[in-house]
C-alpha cells in the first residue's frame, strides 16, 4: 500500500482535482469521480474491483426492488436476503480462516482481504436500511450510487457515511474557496499526524515488542495507544479533507477521544462514524435502552460483540468488544454517579487506564499474548522493573511522547483559536506557513522510506 499512497499523494490526487475543476457539470463530475475511485481501488488488486462492482450492482438493484414491492412481508424478505448476501461476502473474505481454525480444519488456501471491505459493506447496508425504513428514496442513478459506495475519500478506511447523510451531496454540491482551503488544512493535519507521529511511534513500538520489563511493556502499550490514534485520526482527517476538495462535507470521525472522562464519553469521540452505525442500525432496532434491564444488557453485548468481530477475525477483537460492553454496563448501573462526583482528573485517569488495557487486547496476536503483556505491566512474569533497552527508548523518544500526548488533546486547537482571536489574519498566514514547512518535512520522511501503511487497512 505504500506505493499506492505515494502515487495518490503526488500524482493521482492533483490530477483528479484538476480534471474535476475543469468539468462544471455535476453529472460529468460524478462520472469522473467514479472512474477515479475505481482506478484507485483497482491499483492495489485489480481483481477486487470486480468484487466491488458486483457488490454495488447487487445492492443498487435490491434497493429498487425494495421500493417497488408493496407487500411488507415481501419487503422484509428482500431485505433479509440482501443482508445475508452482503454479510456472507464479508464473512467469506474476512472470517473463513478464523472459522476453519475454530473447527480445526487444515487448509493451505489463503484468501486476501479486499481493502475497505468492512467499510463499504457497512455503507451499503446503511443504504438498504435507509430505503427499507423510508428514510431515503432509492438512488435511481447508478453513477450516483456507485459514487456513494466507491468514493476514494472514504472507501479504504472510512469514515462510514450513512446514505441519508450523503444523499443530498451526490447531486448538488459546490466547492467554495473557504471549503477547499479548510480541506487543504485538514488533509495536511492528517498527513502530519500520520508521518510525524504515528510512523515514529510505530518504530518505537516495533523495537519494544519483545521487551520483558515492566517499564518496557508500559511503554509498548502507551506507544500503541498513541500510534493508533494518530494513525487512524490522521487518515480520517486526510479523507475528510480531500473530500472537501470535491464538495463533500463529512462529519468528524474523532473528537479528541483521549480527553474523555468515562468509557461512554470515549466512544462518543472515537471512530464516531462506526459508533453511530451500530447505534442506528443495530442497537436502536434491537430496542436500544427503551427495554427492560435484561434485554438492555443483551443489546449491549450483541452490539459490542459485533463491534469487536467487525474489527477482525481473532478472539482478541471479540474479547476487546465484550470488555468495552462490560465497562459500559458497569458505568450504566454502578459507576455513573460515582464518576460524576469524582474530580475530572481522576475520572480522566480511570478512562485512560481502561482504554489502555483495551488496546493491549487489540494489538495482541492472541489472548495468551495479551494476558502476558497485562501481567508484565503489573510485574507478573516481567524480567525486571526496567532494562537498558526500555530506559534508552524512553530517553531517546521522550520529546516524541510528550508532543504526542499534547497533540492528542485540545491544546493545539485551543491555542490556534486563541491566537486567531488575538491576531486574526496574522495567525492565518502563520498557520499556513507552519503547515507548508511541516508538509515539506513529511515529504522528506516519506521519500526517506520511513512511511508505513495505515493500521486500519487491515480491517
Amino acid at each position: 500500500m505504500v506505493f499506492t499512497d505515494l502515487l495518490f499523494l503526488f500524482c493521482f490526487l492533483p490530477i483528479s482535482v484538476l480534471l474535476y475543476k475543469v468539468a462544471k457539470n455535476i453529472k460529468i463530475q460524478n462520472i469522473l469521480l467514479v472512474v477515479f475511485s475505481l482506478l484507485f481501488y483497482a491499483w492495489g488488486n485489480p481483481v477486487h474491483v470486480i468484487l466491488l462492482i458486483l457488490s454495488i450492482l447487487w445492492n443498487y438493484f435490491t434497493a429498487l426492488e425494495l421500493n417497488e414491492q408493496e407487500d411488507e412481508k415481501a419487503r422484509k424478505t428482500i431485505l433479509i436476503v440482501a443482508i445475508v448476501v452482503d454479510l456472507l461476502l464479508l464473512g467469506v473474505y474476512k472470517y473463513t480462516g478464523f472459522v476453519m481454525n475454530i473447527l480445526h480444519i487444515q487448509s493451505s488456501i489463503q484468501i486476501a482481504l479486499p481493502v475497505g471491505l468492512s467499510f463499504f459493506t457497512f455503507s451499503e447496508l446503511s443504504y438498504l436500511f435507509d430505503v427499507y425504513n423510508n428514510k431515503s428514496e432509492p438512488q435511481r442513478n447508478l453513477i450516483s450510487y456507485s459514487l456513494y459506495v466507491s468514493f476514494f475519500g472514504k472507501i479504504s478506511m472510512g469514515p462510514i457515511v450513512s446514505y441519508h447523510d450523503m444523499e443530498a451531496q451526490l447531486n448538488d454540491r459546490t466547492v467554495s474557496k473557504a471549503q477547499f482551503a479548510s480541506g487543504v488544512v485538514l488533509y495536511s493535519k492528517g498527513l502530519i499526524k500520520k508521518v510525524l507521529f504515528a510512523d515514529q511511534l510505530s518504530y518505537v513500538y516495533s523495537v519494544l515488542q519483545n521487551n520483558q520489563s515492566v517499564m518496557g511493556v508500559w511503554l509498548l502499550a502507551i506507544c500503541y495507544m498513541l500510534q493508533i490514534y494518530f494513525d487512524f485520526s490522521g487518515y480520517s482527517n486526510m479523507a475528510i479533507g480531500l473530500s472537501r476538495f470535491f464538495g463533500f462535507d463529512f462529519a468528524p470521525n474523532f473528537e479528541h477521544p483521549y480527553t474523555a472522562i468515562s468509557v461512554q464519553d470515549f466512544w462518543r469521540k472515537w471512530h464516531i462514524s462506526l459508533s453511530r452505525w451500530f447505534r442506528d442500525y443495530l442497537y436502536i432496532p434491537l430496542g436500544g435502552n427503551r427495554v427492560d434491564q435484561n434485554t438492555y444488557i443483551r443489546n449491549i453485548f450483541i452490539v459490542w460483540f459485533s463491534t469487536g468481530l467487525w474489527h477482525g477475525a481473532n478472539w482478541t477483537f471479540i474479547v476487546w468488544g465484550i470488555y468495552y460492553g462490560c465497562f459500559l454496563l458497569l458505568e450504566k448501573f454502578f459507576l455513573k454517579e460515582k464518576l460524576e462526583k469524582l474530580p475530572t482528573f481522576i475520572s480522566h485517569i480511570y478512562t485512560l487506564f481502561v482504554v489502555l488495557i483495551g488496546w493491549v487486547f487489540f494489538m495482541s496476536p492472541s489472548l495468551g499474548s495479551a494476558f502476558s503483556v497485562i501481567g508484565k505491566m503489573f510485574g507478573i512474569g516481567a524480567s525486571a522493573f526496567f532494562d537498558n533497552q526500555a530506559a534508552f527508548m524512553f530517553k531517546s523518544y521522550l520529546i516524541l511522547f510528550i508532543l504526542a500526548i499534547i497533540f492528542s488533546t485540545k491544546v493545539y486547537d485551543n491555542l490556534q483559536i486563541f491566537f486567531y482571536n488575538q491576531y486574526k489574519m496574522k495567525t492565518v498566514y502563520t498557520t499556513w506557513a507552519v503547515y507548508i514547512i511541516m508538509l515539506i518535512i513529511c515529504i522528506a520522511f516519506i521519500v526517506g522510506g520511513t512511511y508505513h501503511s495505515f493500521l486500519y487497512f487491515a480491517f
